[in-house]
């Protein structure tokens, strides 16, 4: 398969390759996929410790076992009775895994959500990542939603709006959940959290370009000074330590999804020159980028 640029974990990705062929566990088009059990797939595709570029939206619903995973930076588990929403374009990391784990997963692309809908499910929530555990009834009713489509994707002829609808419903009930997280006393975060959580939506989204304390500070409208003490208190990391991280995490995902060479990846990441990034990428990984592709 031609590799000229890096690949994203698309609906259409995991058509080509097989991952996830339309079976008795699970059914992908272009616009949408679901999987029932990704234990019996017993997919081996994704690694522990390597990044992937995630194109859609996904919804996970934890069935058993337990996953660590980072999304966009930020780590979470996923185990039984939990539900978790991946935000459209994420970097993704599986941390680690247990022997049993096992998950439902719904993915859609954003072009499959009715156009009159789009706006309100797309609000600033839906950019990070959401995991609300230990809720049982809201996890069962996710499983509902999820019997619901399942279902619906098999029917003959295929009928296309009914999933869009079922999966729009969905999507709603989840931003519910998240609204209602965020109004809750006892769980919404500090103002120096939420703070923390704009930083590092902005990292994710300008890293390969902007690395500057300067430049995030200004887009929270925040000094550099204030803007490095709060993030240091909240995750004990520096601003650029966190920058430094995402910027190995997209090296790492160009330098296994992709053919570029490591000259090509030094300019697509903005750095001086290869040297100067062959050095950033063993400083902060012990290895080469040659080295990282050979394992």
């Amino acid at each position: 398969m031609n590799k000229q640029k890096p690949i994203n974990l698309t609906l259409n990705f995991l058509n080509e390759m097989g991952v996830a062929a339309n079976n008795d566990y699970a059914f992908i088009n272009r616009e949408m996929g679901i999987v029932n059990s990704m234990y019996e797939m017993n997919n081996r595709f994704f690694h522990v410790g390597q990044p992937y570029r995630t194109k859609e939206m996904r919804i996970l619903r934890g069935l058993r076992g337990s996953a660590r995973m980072s999304v966009n930076l930020m780590e979470y588990t996923i185990k039984e009775h939990t539900i978790g929403l991946i935000p459209p374009n994420a970097l993704l990391q599986i941390v680690d895994i247990s022997g049993d784990y096992d998950i439902q997963a719904l993915a859609a692309d954003s072009n499959f959500i009715p156009t009159q809908q789009h706006s309100i499910l797309t609000d600033w929530h839906t950019q990070q990542a959401f995991f609300l555990d230990n809720h049982v009834e809201e996890w069962r009713r996710t499983g509902t939603f999820f019997s619901l489509i399942w279902d619906a994707v098999h029917l003959q002829p295929y009928r296309r709006e009914v999933v869009q609808h079922l999966i729009t419903s969905l999507l709603y009930n989840v931003h519910y959940l998240q609204d209602n997280y965020h109004r809750d006393e006892l769980l919404r975060p500090s103002r120096h959290e939420e703070l923390f959580r704009r930083f590092i939506t902005l990292v994710n989204e300008h890293c390969k370009t902007q690395r500057t304390t300067a430049f995030y500070a200004d887009h929270l409208c925040l000094s550099p000074r204030y803007l490095s003490s709060v993030i240091r208190d909240v995750s004990g990391h520096t601003v650029v330590e966190w920058i430094n991280q995402a910027v190995v995490l997209e090296a790492k995902v160009l330098l296994k999804h992709s053919d570029l060479l490591t000259y090509q990846i030094a300019d697509e990441l903005h750095f001086p020159n290869p040297s100067f990034f062959s050095k950033f990428f063993k400083r902060m990984t012990g290895m080469t980028p040659q080295e990282y592709q050979r394992t």
